[in-house]
């Protein structure tokens, strides 16, 4: 097939390329301003800005399927340029499609599932997903809704390389005492789910959740376990949600006066607290989706990508 990959240059888009070499299909990445971190002859790099309308003219014919990992991903910061790059980018690179265009793949979150106030982040998930819906219900666009966990694995920024710097710095505490779930979905599972969307039938206006599917990992577990690989002792500081929550509240405010970048924010409390689990059996029952890497063998593979890296 031939295939689009917005976000190339992150951690899911840059896995999803090489993957999608390796099966044979015919990949046009999309990059932004960051280089690509995976480089093959057979992928032809373009760059576009989502926000731009005239850079997206042309770059979507002749495409078979749009994955569309781009976003910006912030749990603060201005309330503007995240709708304007994840929801408008999106409708920009919609209105870009050709209409023989078979699937879009669109790559949301989880945690937007809350009734809460979760961030301008989540916000603008929400409402992109609502205009996908609706541009599938008025005019049958072809679009299936990836919902991810918490996803890690080699090369994992956000859910890897940022809490163990924190652990190694001796600066990271557990909420409620790391009672909350961890939703891990390891890249290699997320992928197999992404590469089964391309082939599987009756599936467009779907939203289906991908997590590795044991709702049993806490986050007491996860960065302990990263503690052991950084060779670090077990977290035993803790703090309370409520104070959690005023300090992040805190840390909101000193960054909207004062511009210093918060280390803890409310939708980070919500996440390292959350406790709602998450089924996969729809993806099993539409994707044939099992994942087929465990939350051991997951971190075995991550602690040699850190030793080999050198980040420990």
């Amino acid at each position: 097939m031939n295939c689009l990959v917005t976000g190339a240059s992150g951690f899911i888009g840059s896995m999803l390329i090489k993957r999608l070499v390796q099966k044979g299909h015919h990949v046009q990445a999309v990059l932004h301003r960051s280089p690509p971190k995976y480089h093959d002859g057979q992928i032809r790099y373009v760059t576009a800005d989502l926000t731009n309308p005239s850079s997206l003219t042309g770059l979507i014919r002749d495409k078979d399927v749009v994955f569309h990992c781009a976003a910006l991903v912030r749990d603060f910061g201005s309330k503007k340029d995240i709708m304007n790059v994840n929801l408008k980018g999106t409708q920009n690179l919609v209105k870009a499609c050709d209409k023989k265009i078979q699937r879009f793949i669109f790559l949301s979150h989880l945690h937007h599932l809350s009734t809460k106030e979760t961030g301008s982040y989540s916000h603008s998930k929400a409402l992109t997903e609502h205009f996908l819906i609706q541009k599938h219900y008025d005019e049958h666009f072809p679009v299936v809704i990836i919902r991810p966990g918490n996803v890690y694995g080699p090369g994992a920024t956000i859910w890897c390389l940022l809490p163990l710097r924190a652990i190694q710095q001796n600066r990271i505490a557990l909420i409620d005492h790391g009672a909350g779930l961890f939703l891990h979905t390891y890249i290699d599972n997320l992928l197999d789910g992404l590469l089964s969307v391309l082939t599987a039938s009756a599936i467009d206006g779907e939203i289906i959740d991908i997590t590795d599917g044991d709702n049993i990992t806490t986050w007491k577990t996860y960065l302990n376990d990263l503690a052991t690989i950084a060779g670090k002792p077990p977290i035993t500081r803790n703090i309370s949600k409520t104070t959690a929550t005023l300090i992040s509240r805190y840390m909101m405010l000193r960054y909207y006066l004062f511009h210093k970048k918060p280390l803890l924010t409310p939708t980070a409390v919500r996440i390292f607290t959350n406790k709602q689990s998450i089924s996969i059996q729809k993806a099993t029952k539409l994707l044939d989706y099992y994942p087929l890497i465990d939350y051991a063998e997951g971190m075995k593979r991550m602690s040699l990508w850190l030793k080999n890296e050198h980040y420990i």
